[in-house]
């Protein structure tokens, strides 16, 4: 079970460096496809199923098809390749090295400082779905804002396609 969280996180960070640093608009917008099912992986695996699920719907399946739309729809966006972009990433490089370092370290002390775990404690905080009462609320309270989102998605797609037609 560990070994395909790790395999999860690993494919995620370099599917991730992938879509920072290719020089085709199109191929790091399908690593990033790959990015958000990873994350949806860790989701899954930290038992929070209903941010799994979350992911893969808004971010694997809204988020990226809109940015595959806009890239095809746009012929001058999708030929487009980075240039000059090993000068580029030494700055940037370097900050992620020294943030990453940091943020490393923080997690590594946090982590040695927690108190061992019981399984009282671990009762407590059971990973039982409670995705039921998510969607009840969704579906019942908050149906009216839910669904003025999904309308005005609806309308920037079809401003996005009005503005990409050709003359």
């Amino acid at each position: 079970m560990n070994k395909v969280l790790l395999l999860a996180q690993i494919l995620t960070v370099a599917s991730a460096i992938v879509v920072g640093f290719h020089p085709n608009i199109l191929y790091a917008s399908v690593f990033l496809l790959f990015t958000f099912c990873g994350v949806a992986v860790m989701f899954l695996f930290a038992g929070a199923d209903f941010l799994a699920g979350a992911q893969v719907i808004i971010y694997v399946g809204g988020v990226t098809i809109l940015i595959l739309f806009a890239i095809m729809l746009t012929q001058w966006l999708y030929k487009i390749k980075l240039a000059d972009i090993r000068n580029k990433m030494v700055l940037p490089g370097v900050l992620a090295t020294i943030i990453g370092a940091f943020l490393y370290r923080a997690l590594h002390q946090m982590v040695l400082s927690l108190p061992p775990q019981t399984p009282e404690a671990l009762e407590k905080f059971s990973t039982t779905p409670k995705t039921a009462l998510i969607g009840q609320a969704l579906l019942g309270s908050y149906l009216l804002p839910f669904e003025a989102i999904t309308i005005l998605l609806l309308g920037a797609m079809v401003g996005a396609v009005w503005l990409a037609r050709p003359e």
